[in-house]
């Protein structure tokens, strides 16, 4: 697929007796992939593995979508070590385990949340249990890591699955399916900023936004990779403002990442309650806009701003708050964006109107 979520650390195999964390810091994430110490398939293990009966044992889990798992069916456990002593390491939630030979395959272990991290020569180790199928012994593993906190992808650390104890990282596949690191949509005023990001990019094209304000999703624009030939090894932060926004309370946008050879993929979806705004309101009348201030203090200044269905602002009014603001002779048979700002630039009220053409 198109987007390969990739971790920051040096190039090559690295044994993980070599990956130093900082452990000068009090509830630390770890910053890079490390090393496998031990993996046992089967349910001899249950003594060693924590977590048997499903309680959430790291504090950075608890009240976490990942604090609980199944009691039953546990056929293995996974310890992760960390070169240094660091107690407070605060570790991932194992969301995702892919099984990379000939083609790109999910495997159906689930790994439960990680022990209290301990201390054992000097090194610090992270124990999970995993419920399922046991995982493989021959191809690419690759664990997808997930910040239990904040829900969102750290990143991707691969291993060669024959291995089984002192297992060093691989370079992740290039078969891994499209991944985002986080996808959000943060509201002020009237305007919706949807921000994303891709760690590594391979044949990407771009990426539709979609909205929906209640009766399903429909295309609003459309961002291209920055990258002409859709591919890199860094991350890539993007952004994209949506104004005006309808004036609805409730909206909901995603993502439809394009490959360059015609397969897409969704992202999750991102949500945004908008401020209610009743002491502005919008509405048409024959070729005319009304806006209402009836609402607000006659002092206010406001930018008026009226844009086409390509976003392109085709008229602008600076103007005290009055009872009423009219907007005359504008072309019919056309929909049409209305944003009205305060002085600070802040939107305070915006609504998609369609003019007939037919005057009253």
């Amino acid at each position: 697929m198109a987007i390969l979520l990739q971790l920051k650390r040096k190039d090559g195999l690295l044994s993980f007796g070599m990956l130093i964390l900082a452990m000068n810091a009090v509830g630390q994430y770890p910053t890079s992939c490390t090393g496998v110490g031990s993996r046992a398939n089967s349910n001899g293990m249950a003594n060693s593995c924590p977590n048997v009966m499903g309680t959430a044992y790291a504090s950075n889990f608890v009240g976490t979508v990942y604090a609980t798992v199944p009691a039953s069916s546990k056929t293995g456990n996974l310890r992760l070590l960390y070169s240094g002593a660091n107690a407070s390491l605060k570790p991932f939630a194992i969301t995702k385990v892919w099984l990379t030979t000939a083609g790109t395959v999910i495997q159906t272990a689930a790994f439960g949340p990680a022990a209290v991290p301990a201390i054992s020569g000097g090194n610090t180790q992270v124990d999970y249990c995993f419920y399922g199928a046991n995982l493989a012994t021959a191809g690419t593993l690759s664990f997808e890591l997930t910040n239990p906190e904040t829900n969102t992808v750290w990143g991707i650390c691969s291993y060669d699955a024959s291995c089984n104890s002192s297992c060093t990282v691989v370079a992740n596949p290039a078969a891994l399916p499209v991944l985002l690191s986080y996808f959000r949509a943060t509201e002020a005023g009237r305007t919706v900023e949807l921000e994303w990001a891709t760690e590594q990019e391979e044949n990407n094209k771009g990426f539709d936004i979609e909205r929906s304000t209640g009766a399903g999703f429909a295309f609003i624009d459309y961002v291209p990779s920055a990258y002409p030939q859709g591919n890199s090894r860094i991350r890539t932060n993007y952004s994209f403002m949506d104004i005006p926004v309808p004036d609805v309370q409730d909206i909901q946008y995603r993502l439809r990442q394009l490959d360059l050879d015609g397969h897409s993929v969704y992202s999750s979806v991102a949500e945004v309650k908008l401020k209610a705004t009743p002491g502005i309101r919008i509405h048409s009348s024959g070729n005319s806009v009304i806006i209402d201030f009836s609402g607000t203090a006659p002092s206010s200044h406001f930018d008026i701003g009226i844009y086409d269905t390509q976003g392109r602002r085709i008229r602008r009014y600076t103007i005290h708050a009055l009872s009423g603001f009219v907007i005359p002779d504008l072309p019919g048979g056309q929909l049409y964006f209305v944003a009205v700002k305060d002085d600070t630039g802040i939107q305070q009220s915006a609504r998609a109107v369609y003019i007939n053409g037919n005057h009253p």
